[in-house]
């Protein structure tokens, strides 16, 4: 999931719950961390990704793998 599709299932649950300020309370933080997630400020901690059914994954590749998939191309 990109970023961009993330931030929309969050906006559509702001839209659910009415205003950002009430979801926040529902998810036991601060309307200013919200929108400064929604403003892409700052990314989004556990009970907001768990709020969506969602986890974090972080990944990491070499850049020799990176080099060999760009000269495939």
């Amino acid at each position: 999931m990109t970023h961009a599709q993330l931030l929309q299932l969050l906006r559509r649950k702001v839209r659910r719950y009415g205003t950002q300020t009430a979801l926040a309370t529902g998810l036991d933080i601060s309307p200013a961390y919200l929108s400064d997630i929604l403003k892409g400020k700052r990314e989004p901690g556990a009970k907001v990704l768990a709020s969506l059914g969602l986890r974090r994954i972080v990944r990491y590749e070499s850049k020799q793998a990176l080099r060999g998939a760009k000269e495939t191309k």
